[in-house]
Formats: C-alpha cells, sequence, structure tokens
C-alpha cells in the first residue's frame, strides 16, 4: 500500500480550498492546471468515484489505549481512530485496496509518527494553531460549501467534525512550519519548466499562454518544493526519533 500522508493532507486542503479565494480571477484556470498536474503520477492521480468504504466496530481502538510512542510523547486510542477513517478513506478513494486491514493499521501508525514529529518540530519552532484559527477555518469550509456539502464530505471520509478539526489542526500547523522552513523562492526557469509540463499532458488540447496563468503555475512550483522539502524532513526526523509502537 502506498503512502498515502502528503495526500491525505491534500485532501483535507480541497475541502477548504474555496476559503479565502473568492477574489481570484484565475480560480477555475487553477484547478483545471492542478487536475493536470495530479495526473502526473499514480499518488496525485484524480480520484475515481468508489463504492462507500465500510468499517466494523473492531477497527478501532479505545480512546486511551496508547498506539505508539514517540520521543516520548504517546499517541493515543482517539488519534488513532481519526488517522485511521482518514487513511482509510482516501486509500479506498485512489483506488488502493483496502481489505488488508493489517496494513491499513501500519499505514495508519506510519501517518501518526509523522504527524507527531511534524507537531513536535511545530512546536519547537514556537509554531501553535489556536483554537480559534481552527474554528474559522471549520466555518469558512462550512460557509463556502454548505453545511449539507460539507457534512457530506465528513461523511465520505467517515470523520466526525471534531476529528477533522484535530486533522486540520495538523495541517495548519504544517504550512506554517514548511513555510518558514522552506525557501519558495521561485525562478523564472522553474515556471516555465512546469508550464512546459503541464503544455505536454495537455495533448492535442489548447494551452493558455504562461502570462495567463503564471500565478497558478508559480504556486504549484511552491507546492511541490514544500513537498519534497516536506517528505525529507519527515525521513530526517524518523532517523533521529525515539519510536515505540504499542499495538
Amino acid at each position: 500500500m502506498k503512502k498515502l500522508s502528503l495526500t491525505i493532507l491534500m485532501i483535507i486542503t480541497m475541502l477548504l480550498a474555496a476559503c479565502g479565494n473568492d477574489d481570484n480571477e484565475g480560480e477555475q484556470e487553477g484547478a483545471e492546471q492542478e487536475q493536470e498536474q495530479q495526473e502526473q503520477g499514480e499518488e496525485q492521480a484524480a480520484p475515481q468515484e468508489p463504492d462507500p468504504v465500510e468499517f466494523s466496530d473492531d477497527e478501532f481502538l479505545d480512546e486511551e489505549d496508547p498506539v505508539v510512542v514517540v520521543n516520548g510523547e504517546e499517541v493515543n486510542g482517539a488519534a488513532y481512530n481519526a488517522a485511521y477513517s482518514l487513511v482509510k478513506s482516501m486509500s479506498a478513494q485512489y483506488g488502493q485496496d483496502v481489505s488488508d486491514l493489517e496494513a491499513v493499521q501500519d499505514q495508519t501508525i506510519d501517518y501518526l509518527v509523522e504527524q507527531e514529529l511534524i507537531m513536535q518540530e511545530a512546536e519547537d519552532a514556537g509554531i501553535e494553531v489556536s483554537d480559534e484559527e481552527v474554528q474559522e477555518e471549520v466555518d469558512a469550509a462550512k460557509e463556502s460549501g454548505g453545511e449539507e456539502g460539507f457534512q457530506q464530505s465528513l461523511e465520505q471520509l467517515n470523520l466526525t467534525e471534531e476529528q477533522f478539526a484535530q486533522q486540520l489542526r495538523f495541517d495548519l500547523a504544517t504550512q506554517q512550519y514548511m513555510e518558514e522552513e522552506v525557501d519558495t523562492e521561485v525562478t523564472d526557469e522553474e515556471v516555465q519548466e512546469m508550464y512546459d509540463q503541464l503544455s505536454a499532458q495537455m495533448g492535442d488540447q489548447e494551452m493558455q499562454d504562461l502570462d495567463e496563468i503564471r500565478d497558478d503555475v508559480e504556486q504549484m512550483v511552491i507546492q511541490n518544493k514544500q513537498q519534497e522539502a516536506y517528505t525529507n524532513k519527515v525521513d530526517e526526523l524518523k532517523e533521529s526519533a525515539e519510536i515505540e509502537e504499542q499495538i
């Protein structure tokens, strides 16, 4: 089963994508370009419309059960249950086999370790995401997509609103941390290279001029840099971390 943590972060962000972007004149074009970019690899392939993912009670843990200890910090069953729902739901939406529950569990633990390591780093860097910030984003998501649409998204991910808020807190902290850690300066050469890649994927379809979508292309370059830096940072942290699984 493939590693989906970065995809999970992207999907959480996608649920809030309309927030704060209403005045972006290139929003539709940007969305189209992002879709083309996602087709570059299997991990970023557009999700299909799978059958609803089924869960049984025995897939989840008691909320207080210890799951994994990361650098002395215990992650419990409550965090595991939310992460498990997210991992299994997203894996299924991206066409992966979720019948091997042990593999889903292993991937969930990997995600929890990754999450805890990044949160520890963000805390050490003085990054804090307040309850007010999280609630503002949740409210904005409800407003932009409507309460019904928001609840449908939660159902697809098998998350409660509270669980979604906790995952969102991690996402927001990670974004802030990576913005501080990663040099996101973009050169003209990088923008042109990304544009050429997108143009090649368009096939016979006509591509907009670069000047018309430069901001969107630059954002893609930044996102790629942040994702690569994120992966490298997690790998680095894992090398020196003390990790003890409890299940």
